[in-house]
This record gives C-alpha cells, sequence and structure tokens, in this order.
C-alpha cells in the first residue's frame, strides 16, 4: 500500500510499504480522506518532537476493511470517522473519565501511523459511525469541530450572552457555528485577515473586527455599551490575542483558551490585573474527549453535521491527492496563497466532489 512518510521537517516520501494486519481488538480503516491540522503545520515549521520515519495524519475518516478477532461492536463495510487519541485507561485522570488529560497516551499520527495512507490499524473504541449522509471529507472535519465543542461546552455560554472568538481560522468558524447553536445574542469574529473575516460572515458571526485596522477595544466596548463581552474564546495561539482576550471581557466574564501559542506570552501589568480585578473565570481547552470516550463532543458532532446544522465542505479550501501531499504542505508551511482546511485523499477522490 501507498503511504506519505515523513523522513524530517516537511520532507514527505511516499513509498509502498507493508498492509498492516489488525490485532485482535483493532479494526483496519481503508482512509477515504484526511486533513491537515494547524498543529500539524506547526510542528512542520518549529520542531518534529517523535520518531521517524512518521506517518502524520489525526483528521480522517474511511470504511471498515476488516476486524480483530474479538472486536464485536464495528462491522466490516462500516463508514467511520476515527479519534486519534488511544488514552492508557490507568491513570487518575482516565479513570476519572477524563480522557483529554490521560498521562501516558498514545497520539495517531504522532506516535503510530496515521491518516496520510491507504490503510490504518486503530483500536476499535476508536472509531465512530457515520451515516450514509455523512460525506467523507465531512466526517475527516469531525475531529477539529469536536475540538471546537468541547471548548464551547466548557464555557457554557446562555442565551443572550455577547461572545468574542479570536481567530477565524478552521476551529474558530467551528467555534461560531457551535455557539450560533446555543442561543447567543452576539458573536464578534476577530482576526487579522480580511479574507477569514468576510468569510466569517456566512457563519454565523454578527460584527466582526480587524485589529490591525481599528481600536479592538473601542470596539468591543461600543459594540457591548461599555462593558465587555461575556465571553472571548482564544482560537488564534498568538501571543498578541491571548492578552487581548483579557482585556475585552467584562467583569465575571470567561476567557477560553483554545489556540495553543508557540511562543512565550507575556502579561502586561494592566492585562493581569483585569484577572483578578475583574474577577475572571479562565478556562484551558484541550484536545476534545470526555466520558463516555471519545465523548459526547464527537457524539453531537457526527448528528449535527448529519442534521445539517453545521457546514463543513465550505471550509475546505483545497484538496490534493495522496501523492501531492508535499505540495499541500508546502502551502500550508509557506503560505504560498490563502487557505483554509487543506484535505488529502489516499484515494481516486471522485465520491468526495458530489
Amino acid at each position: 500500500m501507498k503511504a506519505a512518510l515523513l523522513k524530517g521537517l516537511n520532507q514527505f516520501e511516499i513509498e509502498t510499504i507493508e498492509k498492516p494486519i489488525p490485532k485482535e481488538h483493532e479494526v483496519l480503516v481503508k482512509i477515504k480522506a484526511a486533513g491537515i491540522c494547524g498543529s500539524d503545520i506547526h510542528k512542520m515549521q518549529n520542531e518534529w518532537k517523535y520518531e521517524l520515519p512518521m506517518v502524520m495524519g489525526h483528521e480522517f475518516s474511511g470504511v471498515i476493511e476488516s476486524i480483530g478477532s474479538k472486536v464485536k461492536r464495528i462491522l466490516i463495510g462500516d463508514r467511520v470517522v476515527v479519534a486519534p487519541l488511544i488514552p492508557c485507561h490507568e491513570c487518575v485522570y482516565c479513570e476519572s473519565g477524563k480522557y483529554q488529560l490521560c498521562e501516558d497516551y498514545t497520539m495517531i499520527g504522532s506516535h503510530r501511523y496515521g491518516g496520510f495512507e491507504e490503510y490504518v490499524t486503530v483500536p476499535e473504541e476508536n472509531v465512530i459511525n457515520i451515516g450514509e449522509s455523512i460525506s467523507f471529507e465531512e466526517a475527516a472535519m469531525i475531529e477539529p469541530l469536536a475540538v471546537a465543542a468541547h471548548g464551547v461546552m466548557g464555557l457554557d455560554p446562555k442565551i443572550g450572552d455577547t461572545v468574542a472568538v479570536f481567530g477565524l481560522g478552521t476551529i474558530g468558524i467551528l467555534t461560531v457555528q457551535w455557539l450560533r447553536l446555543t442561543g447567543v445574542k452576539k458573536i464578534i469574529g476577530i482576526d487579522i485577515d480580511s479574507n477569514k473575516i468576510n468569510e466569517a460572515k456566512k457563519y454565523g458571526v454578527t460584527d466582526t473586527i480587524n485589529s490591525l485596522e481599528e481600536s479592538l477595544e473601542e470596539r468591543i466596548f461600543k459594540l457591548t455599551d461599555d462593558l465587555g463581552v461575556d465571553i472571548a474564546i482564544e482560537c488564534a495561539g498568538s501571543k498578541i490575542t491571548e492578552e487581548q482576550c483579557l482585556l475585552i471581557t467584562k467583569k465575571g466574564g470567561k476567557i477560553g483558551y483554545q489556540g495553543i501559542a508557540y511562543s512565550d506570552v507575556l502579561l502586561h501589568q494592566r492585562a493581569f490585573e483585569n484577572i483578578f480585578r475583574r474577577e475572571y473565570t479562565i478556562n484551558g481547552f484541550w484536545n476534545s474527549y470526555s466520558a463516555p470516550f471519545p465523548g459526547k463532543e464527537w457524539i453531537h458532532s457526527a448528528k449535527f453535521i448529519e442534521q445539517g446544522k453545521i457546514k463543513l465542505k465550505e471550509l475546505i479550501s483545497h484538496r490534493y491527492e495522496l501523492a501531492e501531499i508535499q505540495k499541500a504542505f508546502d502551502l500550508t508551511v509557506n503560505r504560498e496563497e490563502s487557505y483554509n482546511k487543506v484535505m488529502i485523499f489516499p484515494e481516486d477522490r471522485k465520491e468526495e466532489k458530489k
């Protein structure tokens, strides 16, 4: 079978490797679609910390090709999405159902081969059945959708709230779509990319701010009767926006951090003092899991896609065959042009063009 092997920092080679055989509690997935995640891009821009060679890809879907001898829930031919985190089930966090905080997890696409190949074996518990109405490329976006759901559910927005979303990339737009379903009054989308800002208006953003072109604080307080937002959600992973959340949230408000910071975040005095003077509740959100594994984030995501309440296909900007994976990563790493979700197809993708 064909696999895209990572040999070095942003160095991929397509090779023929042995088709894996599932162990007794595993299934073999024929991969139909796999997405490039923002974290994949950052790993290629900075440092790869895992063994090489490796097959990346932790956002993927496919069809069950074969099953292990002790698999009970999944059948050959099932259409599935794969949850990439394999928890240890033994640490104190797993025992309390907080699988996202597992002390000894294995991540598909980092610690073991992932979705940028034709076939992959995964534990039975890591696959979720999807309906016929969900396309494979939509299913491959359930992982980031579940990440967004994990953050929104943790912040518990109320009907009538005003929420600011920093960063209007994939996670930001998916966060906006979840917020729209909760009944909040205003969703303020904040970015420095005018193209992303214009696109965000299609998904439920009520107000937009380009923080390079106008005063963020001045505009926020004008939109909120000088109070600030009830909730600020950071999805950009920028040291600037990480701090800005602390400047535009109202007293007693909530702040959620989803974006990974790739440099030191140093707070000015006023921003830091706001934490206690305004009595903020601050939460970080990691991964997308809860009990029972993989969690309601995944189950709800699949159901809402099936019901047509979440727009996903519109977020896919580029599609590549597996043989073109180097071209796909060069696009994202070098930012050769504007992009959103980039999808890789290990086989003929005619079905996904329907």
